[in-house]
């Protein structure tokens, strides 16, 4: 009896001496969770870590941050999974008026970057603003010329963001001189493309935060119900559709917002080249048009994966890696898949959820599921 007192007295002081440890790390240096394998990430998010995704930010757009945008710089801030790299690349193809040759679409994350990404633990904004600016390249090439070339008539950068973080930066109304593109999906469809998009994220890159995002489970059928589960209302990832939606439909009518649906852009892919030019002021002959609406198209795309699986920069240490797996990015860019993929009675908790979150403007609600009209 006394030897188990003992044992147990030891067992209690250890899991305090580890509960001050883990503390202490949580407090000053949470970034080394990291580098525990496979959990640590969820040492991470247990002791307190920002929330999912951890390596995201939206500092470079927060009031008192936004100097580094010049006049005409354009903010792809399309929804997750609803046509985002597609839209980049479609901006800077406009921008060079179909001209690879000369300037070349090395990667998405080079030509058309995401400020928010924090490429390395522990790095914060002003790391990531110094680093795009001062970074070569492995060929010895500066990072800055490929995505802020002078001749390019505009820079382009990705986002996810809501509306709101933007107005709060008075970056968007008729003062502003940045333009907008936001861009949503049919919900159903957009969830279809979350349930293998945390798969698809390279072994490499999940070694850099702790095995975030997870791997995928081996039934499809159970990541599909674990993503529904996720994107419905309370859900860890509702904000990127539901919130969005309301986000951005509030400010459709602004001057330097353009407000897309991704079925309408697959229907009349030459339309709405057309209007991403209009919208950047570039002028495209008809041969440029033509070439550029080649380029933006889905075929296209999927003969050049490898441009669009994201690099990663300003890490030193992911030099020749990517954050996405070949191919991932130019799955199927379909319309539909939805309906093939959810159970009816998934599909009928989600057009419940669909009324209850979208339902106070019918028209607000037959967009976000079908799309049409122009703003």
């Amino acid at each position: 009896m006394a030897s188990m007192l003992k044992l147990l007295k030891s067992a209690s002081k250890a899991i305090a001496i580890l509960a001050i440890l883990l503390g202490s790390v949580a407090k000053y240096a949470p970034n080394l969770f990291f580098k525990v394998p496979e959990i640590g990430f969820i040492l991470y998010a247990m002791t307190g870590g920002k929330p999912i995704p951890p390596f995201i930010v939206n500092d470079p757009y927060l009031p008192g941050n936004t100097d580094w945008l010049k006049p005409k710089d354009v903010i792809v801030s399309v929804a997750a999974k609803s046509g985002t790299t597609w839209m980049l690349f479609c901006a800077h193809q406009i921008r060079v008026k179909g001209n690879d040759e000369k300037y070349p679409y090395v990667d998405v994350n080079i030509a058309t970057p995401w400020p928010e990404l924090i490429q390395t633990p522990g790095e914060g904004w002003d790391v990531v603003r110094e680093k795009m600016n001062t970074t070569i390249l492995e060929d010895g090439t500066k990072f800055k010329d490929l995505w802020d070339h002078p001749d390019y008539p505009f820079r382009v950068f990705k986002s996810h963001e809501h509306a709101e973080t933007f107005e709060k930066a008075g970056l968007i109304g008729d003062k502003s001189d940045i333009k907008f593109l936001a861009m949503a999906r049919n919900g159903l469809d957009m969830v279809a493309s979350m349930v293998p998009f945390f798969g698809a994220h390279s072994d490499d890159f999940r070694k850099i935060w702790g095995n975030f995002p997870p791997r995928a489970r081996e039934s499809m059928e159970e990541e599909a119900s674990a993503r529904m589960q996720e994107m419905l209302p309370g859900g860890v990832f509702s904000p990127m559709y539901f919130e969005y939606i309301n986000s951005w439909w509030k400010v459709r009518n602004e001057k330097n917002v353009l407000l897309l649906h991704y079925s309408d852009a697959k229907k009349d892919l030459p339309g709405t080249v057309s209007r991403l030019a209009s919208f950047y002021e570039v002028e495209l002959t008809k041969d440029e048009h033509a070439t550029v609406v080649e380029k933006c198209g889905f075929e296209y795309m999927k003969k050049h994966t490898d441009m669009f699986t994201y690099a990663l920069p300003l890490n030193p240490d992911f030099k020749g890696k990517k954050i996405m797996t070949s191919g991932s990015m130019t799955r199927k860019g379909i319309i539909g898949d939805g309906k093939v993929t959810f159970s009816d009675e998934e599909k009928e908790v989600w057009a419940k959820a669909e009324v209850d979150k979208l339902g106070d403007e019918p028209a607000k609600l037959n967009w976000a599921r079908n799309g049409g009209g122009e703003f």
